[in-house]
Order: C-alpha cells, then sequence, then structure tokens
C-alpha cells in the first residue's frame, strides 16, 4: 500500500512553509473553521492527476499577496512495488502554469502520475452531488476509476483534448474536412475505450457486496447512449457510430460552437440498493451515508483484485451522520489499510481513533 512519508508545502493556500511527516497510517487533523484543514487535503489531491478537491485555478493557489511568488507541493511516498517516490507539482513565480516532477524528474503529462498515486476525496461540497448537474458525477466516476486502471486518466485528457480541437476547427468558416475526419476518428477511438471501462467498473461495482447493515449501498447506472450500444454491439461498430454521429453533425455544431453528442454528456444515476430510492430523493443523511458507502466499496473491490490502494482524503466526513453511522465509519477506517486524513473542527468526534491515528490540530497555516 501506498503511504505517505513527508508532506512539504511552501507559499500554499494559508501555508507558509510546512514540512509534515505522518507516523501512522490514520491522521485527524482538526481545528476551527478556516484554520488550513482543508488545504491540506487539498495539497495532496494535487499531486495526482486533475485539478484537486477544490477544482482551484492556479493563480488561486499560492498565499493571498504573494501570488507572483509561485507555490509548490512535494510528497514523499512508500510504495508496495518500487523504492519511495517523490511527487511535486507547483507553480514557478509569475507563471500560471502548473508544473509536474516525479523524482525531481519532469513529467509530460499529468496521466504518468497515475501509475504511482491515486486518491480518493469527500468533501462537504460533494454532499450535492446527487442532485447537482451531470457533469460533478460523471467526473466523480472517472476519478473512482482511475484508482484502478491508470490508464483511464489518458484516455479521458486524449478525448477532451480532441474534443476541442473539433470545437475549434468547426468555428473556423471553411474548415477542412480531411483533418475534421482524423480528429473524429481519434475521438471515437477514446470514446469506446472509456465507455467500456466505465461500463466495466460499474458492473464490478454493482457486483459486489459491502458488509450487509454497515452503509447502505448504491447500484450505479451508466445514462449514456453510447454505453448502451457498446453493450449490444462490437466496439468497431460503435466507433464507425460515432464518426457517423458526428459528421452529420458537423454544421450545427458549429453554430452551437459545441460538440453536443457524445460520452461527455453522460450522467451517472445512483440508487439506494434495499430501497430501490434514487439518490437524490434521499436525505441529506441517506446521500452522506451513500457517498461513504461507495468509497468503502471501492476499497474493497481494488483489494479483492490486489491493487495499490488509494490514499483516502476525507474532509469533515462526520457532519450529517448519526451517532451509529458515526461510529461504524470510523471503525471501518481504522481497519482499512489505505492511508487516510479525516477532518473536524472538534478533537472529542474522533476519540474513538486515539490510539490508532495521529492527532494534528492546525492554526492558522501551523501544526500546532
Amino acid at each position: 500500500m501506498t503511504s505517505l512519508l513527508r508532506l512539504t508545502l511552501t507559499n500554499f493556500r494559508n501555508y507558509d512553509r510546512l514540512v509534515w511527516s505522518p507516523n501512522a497510517q490514520k491522521t485527524v487533523v482538526y481545528g476551527a473553521n478556516g484554520s488550513g484543514k482543508t488545504n491540506l487535503l487539498e495539497a495532496l489531491s494535487l499531486l495526482v492527476p486533475g485539478r484537486g478537491l477544490r477544482k482551484s485555478r492556479v493563480e488561486d493557489l499560492a498565499q493571498i499577496g504573494r501570488q507572483h511568488q509561485g507555490w509548490g507541493i512535494i510528497g514523499q511516498f512508500s510504495h508496495p512495488m518500487m523504492s519511495d517516490i517523490e511527487i511535486a507539482t507547483g507553480c514557478i513565480s509569475n507563471s500560471n502554469k502548473k508544473q509536474f516532477r516525479l523524482n525531481d524528474t519532469p513529467v509530460r503529462s499529468q496521466h504518468e502520475i497515475s501509475q504511482y498515486l491515486s486518491a480518493v476525496w469527500l468533501t462537504p461540497q460533494m454532499d450535492q452531488l446527487f442532485s447537482e448537474s451531470a457533469g460533478g458525477r460523471r467526473r466523480f466516476l472517472d476519478r473512482l476509476i482511475i484508482t484502478m486502471e491508470n490508464f483511464h486518466t489518458k484516455e479521458v485528457f486524449a478525448y477532451e483534448k480532441s474534443m476541442s480541437q473539433r470545437n475549434k476547427l468547426l468555428a473556423l468558416k471553411n474548415f477542412d474536412p480531411h483533418w475534421l475526419n482524423a480528429i473524429e476518428e481519434s475521438m471515437a477511438r477514446h470514446a469506446v475505450a472509456i465507455t467500456a471501462t466505465r461500463n466495466t467498473f460499474i458492473q464490478q461495482m454493482n457486483q459486489l457486496t459491502i458488509i450487509e447493515g454497515a452503509f447502505p449501498e448504491a447500484t450505479l447506472k451508466l445514462q449514456c447512449p453510447i454505453a448502451d450500444r457498446l453493450l449490444k454491439e462490437p466496439s468497431l461498430v460503435v466507433e464507425d457510430f460515432l464518426r457517423q454521429q458526428w459528421q452529420k453533425d458537423r454544421f450545427s455544431d458549429a453554430e452551437n460552437r459545441s460538440t453536443r453528442f457524445g460520452i461527455h454528456r453522460a450522467d451517472v444515476l445512483f440508487i439506494e440498493k434495499r430501497t430501490r430510492t434514487p439518490a437524490n430523493l434521499a436525505s441529506t443523511g441517506q446521500q452522506k451515508a451513500l457517498l461513504i458507502g461507495i468509497i468503502l466499496k471501492l476499497t474493497e473491490l481494488i483489494k479483492s483484485q490486489n491493487i495499490n490502494l488509494p490514499i483516502l482524503l476525507l474532509d469533515e466526513p462526520l457532519v450529517h451522520l448519526d451517532e451509529n453511522h458515526r461510529k461504524i465509519l470510523l471503525s471501518t477506517l481504522l481497519n482499512l489499510e489505505s492511508f487516510t486524513i479525516l477532518t473536524g473542527t472538534d478533537r472529542s468526534s474522533f476519540e474513538q481513533c486515539a490510539g490508532e491515528a495521529e492527532f494534528l490540530q492546525i492554526n492558522h497555516g501551523k501544526i500546532m
């Protein structure tokens, strides 16, 4: 399993300089609101591909008033299949371009990092996951998949890049149809690969049963016409269908300045397994329990396939849970092998973890 050995922050959010070496697989970070608890989790989330748990702009990550000085995050990790690794990201002075380094060597693209480190997080903002736009649920699904299939990152980036190129080319009045053919062929290839992975992952999650009576289970359903086709037709047939569809849509997409059909329009439906209640109709507490259940089931699925476990970043995980579910959650997390960080304002809420977890008090960007 991957474990954090040391985290170094420089000019990041409200941290001027922080060097932290965890002494346990589980850490409870507590402190007042605004002290920097979530910033610590965000720093770790930025070491994996993507925009982190807040999806912040690069220019917003440096300390207020010191944006011109740049910022940096360095994480050193143990890895079960190799010697210790160092992953670094940051932005140099007077630049808005985020850079990645692996063992002090620049990487060409973020997806290379996913071969060594993955992370799953839960934040209070995700309480709205089941009622927000489809994009949030789709990104959540892909983030879960990446913990098991690191190549999925590369496929998603490639599809989005090709789609962006298509939209730019369509914006030209006299676009080259041969160039568009090549771009749409690339999109179709990546779209089918992404959708096949999504279908397989959802099938695996739905077939796995976690401990009965702990947290409610969710049945996942991918709402996507391409996914439905792929369940019935060969991959090459679906690729041909996509190419023909995009070719037919060129002029209407040019008018709308966007690609209206594709896997980027997919949605994910979550249904409470026992009652068959759609998650968007459940109470806030039930929704939180469902989210936690999904993450716990993911860890079970990963363990069953002997894949390196992701690090878990749980921001205010006890909020909206009743006392019984709080106890069950903490007990379950303590028994997981994953390196885990939990946050909360009150240390006493986590006393069940005493003796097994490290307790870290944060105050104004400093460890007390």
